[in-house]
């Protein structure tokens, strides 16, 4: 480049670079950081993610491969200044010769410098003077730091006595994925059936106590399975996985999982107790991964954990937890969908940059070997629980397993707590289960869900030579599922034993019992305890605030006073003061001192707080000081320390959360249960609890009282109820009918009454008018003096009789009508009589409850609730009866009164 913009422009770079390297090479990182190995291309291939990784950055390369050049002795020699260069560029160039010498600042000084001094017209004249300067500055550039130098020292010669046993992986310390190889402890995980996603784990029989030791991992093999698409559940990412570390003999076979356990992962973490620590780079196949284990007591890695690949440092040691030191540590592995071989032997695959024993080189001080006895005629032993749903089943199980770890448990509550551990999300949390023998798996993944890993499981397991127990509640009390499971472990390595836990336990089940009710009992009343401390810890803390307020507008109120009571004061003064500049001088210059005293004293007297206000304010702060101490009181208080009562220390079994069996699992199969029996095919029956005899009598009582107080969640009504509740429905139809007939009958009757009633109060009042209107005229007349003379003749009708002489064969007499309507009454009364009853008529006597007499129904005052009455006494007499027939059983005595409305629903 040439001219200003130029220089500037290669100053900027070079200033930037220097930066860079300052960041990456400091005293501190190049004093604690150990080198590393970047990924190989073959490693990159292999897994991309690998050589992509964003998340740590890659370490300085070692100093063989440093392209940065040395610094020379005499760095103004080496890069001299171009002939003919302006005197300010060559000036320059020197300064940035002698930049070596003041290290990185001093070259990040000289850069600015050369960007700040340098001439645009004579680096126009010749732009060969930056080259030079830039070529002096790449020169001046410190040299690679040499890398740390490695902590661990080569082994010393061991000539103790070595573990003869020879370090492999036990069955019992193995998943049930986990098929290893006869030879070279190469370790598959099985896929299929859903296994893919879930983790293999492996333990070493060999553990070290003391000493530095190692073993190494290498991948041999990705499986990519066939991936069902989930419906609800979200996929396990990475699909492949890799763990290498450490566990204590009795520690889960999932690495990191608990406080035991302490692992590398292939993504590069540290984890311990389910905290992920990223430390290194991601690691994939076909590389060589030594993990070292340091338990000498002195060195500057004692008690730490290193891990290596291809024999290169990939990050600092780590440092042991106090709760796996003094332990035996065992090598294990925790792997999905992979193929590794594991070394424990002893000559290690990739050289190390130090000497190392294997684990298979331990000595015998330093090593814990585990061994499992194998059974004295050759056959693993597969138990079949059979216990009674939620009486100490699972409790049984567990501490069954306690007791006796080289047994693996096979059940569906297993592969649930495998699931967990393997990262698999759960719809519905793993908290939700319909019941502990048969949860629903709610994966939303479909060979997860339609119990194919429960079916591969069932179909692995007998052909591995291990001891398990069976764990079904229901299928173990049922003979033909007994059959059908015997079937699949029918082989000739395998011993079929059936133990029963039925009736009283024996006395350290009852005690472990026990033991978790109290723990639980104190858990909720911790919980109790603390919620009361945090709402009286509310309480406190909004009392203290507002004591604070009313603190603070006390205060406020005391220092209006003090200021009023300051401002009446000084008034006071000023008229004092100006009274006594009247007096004479002389007088006045005297006491001029003692007013100036008292003024003084005046001042002092009126910052100093009144008695009261002193007392009142001391009063708060002993109040606050006591509210304080209450607060930390309420801190220190610790929850109260239960105890069972004597009702719970009666108690044998104790009630589960999740019952073993689901409500209609249980109705549908507990008439079924029946105790195991050599002759179904065992090769022994245990009895653990109580003797046979005993048991066979316990069941039946069992079942005896279950059938009392469970219902029967498949009951179907039968065809005989539906066709007679058909009837009674068409029954109560045509009595609905009959009740209106009737109801219409006594409405028109009545009618007919009122029409009656109506006609001849018409009629009367029509007479009464006439004979009002026939007064009238007649009033008229003789108000007239209207009169017939002699000689005339009075005006006749068409009868030939004078007008106003009523005729009595056209015209009825108002006795005969009186008469005839005293009889029309008294006949619609009687209509009506008739369809009355009398008070006293024998209901429960009626021959036909649609004609009580007269044509009266006995329903024909009936309402809404009176039917309803009806159909529910219909109701529950059918229902008895019909329930009897169609359970069919003479042990069910009835409806039990709990489950009525249950039946009820069912029925109608």
């Amino acid at each position: 480049r040439t001219g200003p913009a130029g220089i500037a422009s290669e100053a900027g770079s070079a200033q930037g670079f220097v930066a860079d390297i300052s960041a990456l090479i400091t005293p501190s990182s190049m004093a604690e950081v150990q080198p590393a190995q970047p990924v190989p291309p073959a490693a990159a291939a292999l897994d991309p993610a690998a050589a992509t990784a964003p998340d740590i950055p890659p370490p300085p390369p070692p100093l063989a491969e440093a392209a940065t050049p040395a610094v020379v002795a005499d760095p103004a020699a080496a890069v001299p200044p171009a002939e003919g260069a302006p005197p300010a560029v060559a000036s320059e160039a020197a300064g940035l010769a002698a930049a070596p010498t003041t290290g990185v600042d001093g070259l990040g000084t000289t850069a600015a410098g050369l960007a700040a001094s340098a001439d645009p017209a004579a680096v126009a004249a010749d732009p060969a003077a930056l080259a030079v300067a830039s070529a002096s500055a790449v020169a001046a550039l410190p040299a690679a730091p040499e890398p740390p130098k490695e902590l661990e020292e080569d082994a010393p010669d061991d000539k103790r006595k070595k573990v003869k046993e020879t370090a492999t992986f036990l069955p019992p310390d193995t998943t049930l994925n986990v098929l290893s190889s006869v030879h070279g402890n190469v370790l598959m995980a099985l896929t299929d059936g859903g296994l893919q996603y879930f983790l293999a784990g492996a333990r070493s029989n060999i553990g070290l106590t003391a000493g530095r030791y190692m073993f190494e991992v290498k991948i041999v093999e990705i499986l990519n399975p066939a991936e069902a698409r989930a419906q609800h559940g979200r996929m396990l990412t990475p699909r492949q996985l890799l763990r290498i570390g450490f566990a204590t003999a009795d520690s889960s076979l999932f690495l990191g999982d608990t406080e035991d356990s302490l692992c590398f992962d292939s993504e590069g973490n540290f984890t311990h107790n389910r905290q992920s620590t990223m430390v290194a780079q991601k690691f994939a196949r076909e590389q060589v991964m030594a993990i070292v284990l340091n338990l000498e007591e002195d060195g500057p890695n004692a008690h730490t954990l290193s891990l290596f690949r291809d024999g290169v440092r990939m990050c600092q040691p780590q440092k042991l937890p106090e709760s796996m030191r003094g332990k035996a540590l065992f090598p294990a592995v925790t792997f999905r969908n992979l193929t590794v071989h594991v070394n424990l032997g002893a000559t290690p695959l990739a050289k190390m940059p130090f000497s190392c024993r294997m684990v298979q080189d331990a000595a015998e001080k330093d090593a814990s070997v585990k061994t499992v006895a194998k059974p004295k005629d050759g056959k693993y032993e597969v138990l079949f629980p059979a216990c009674l749903p939620d009486e100490g089943s699972f409790d049984w199980l567990d501490l069954f397993l306690e007791k006796h770890p080289e047994y693996t448990e096979l059940s569906d509550r297993m592969i649930l707590d495998w699931a967990e551990k393997s990262g698999l999300v759960r719809t519905r949390g793993y908290q939700w289960k319909t019941s502990n023998d048969k949860p629903d798996m709610g994966f939303g993944i479909p060979p997860l869900d339609d119990l194919s890993t429960c079916n591969m499981l069932k179909t692995i397991a007998p052909a591995l030579e291990r001891n398990l127990v069976v764990m079904e509640v229901k299928a173990n009390l049922i003979k033909e599922d007994r059959q059908s499971l015997l079937k699949r472990f029918n082989l000739p390595h395998l011993k079929k034993i059936a133990v029963i836990m039925v009736g009283d336990p024996t006395q350290d089940f009852k005690q472990r019992v026990q033991s978790i009710m109290l723990k639980e009992k104190q858990a909720a009343s911790d919980v109790t305890f603390k919620a009361q401390q945090a709402e009286e810890r509310v309480k406190r803390m909004a009392a203290k605030r507002q004591r604070d307020i009313e603190k603070e507008q006390r205060k406020q109120e005391r220092a209006a006073k003090r200021l009023k009571r300051e401002q009446e004061e000084a008034a006071k003064k000023a008229e004092e003061e100006a009274k006594k500049a009247a007096e004479d001088a002389a007088k006045q210059n005297g006491e001029g001192k003692d007013g100036e005293g008292e003024k003084e004293g005046d001042d002092k007297k009126d910052v100093t707080m009144a008695p009261e206000e002193k007392k009142v304010e001391v009063e708060e702060d002993e109040e606050k000081d006591d509210e304080d101490d209450k607060m930390d009181e309420l801190e220190d208080q610790k929850p109260p320390v239960v105890q069972l009562t004597d009702e719970e220390k009666k108690k044998v079994f104790r009630k589960m959360a999740v019952p073993d069996l689901s409500t209609l699992a249980l109705s549908q199969s507990f008439t079924k249960f029946t105790i195991p029996s050599r002759e179904e095919g065992f090769d022994e029956v245990r009895y653990e609890w109580s003797k046979r005899s005993k048991v066979a009598e316990y069941v039946k009582e069992w079942v005896l009282n279950k059938k009392l107080t469970t219902r029967i969640e498949d009951l179907v009504p039968s065809d005989s109820f539906n066709q007679h509740w058909i009837q009674w429905q068409q029954q109560l139809q045509k009595w609905r009918l009959k009740q209106n007939e009737w109801k219409e009958r006594v409405k028109q009757a009545a009618l007919r009454k009122e029409q009656k009633k109506a006609t001849a109060e018409a009629e009367k009042l029509k007479a009464a008018q006439e004979k009002e209107r026939a007064e009238k005229e007649k009033a008229e007349k003789e108000q007239h003096g209207v009169a017939a003379t002699d000689g005339e003749k009075p005006d006749e009708n068409m009868n030939g009789k004078p007008d106003g002489e009523k005729q009595e064969d056209s015209v009825q007499k108002p006795e005969e009508k009186k008469a005839e309507e005293k009889v029309e009454e008294e006949e619609e009364a009687e209509e009506l009589d008739q369809m009355e009853i009398d008070g006293d008529f024998d209901v429960f006597g009626v021959a036909d409850v649609c004609d009580m007499g007269k044509g009266r129904p006995l329903f024909a005052d009936f309402t809404f609730e009176d039917w309803a009455l009806v159909s529910l006494r219909f109701e529950l007499h059918t229902l008895a009866h019909a329930f009897q027939k169609d359970v069919d059983d003479p042990e069910r005595l009835g409806v039990h009164v709990d489950h009525l409305i249950f039946y009820y629903n069912k029925y109608f």
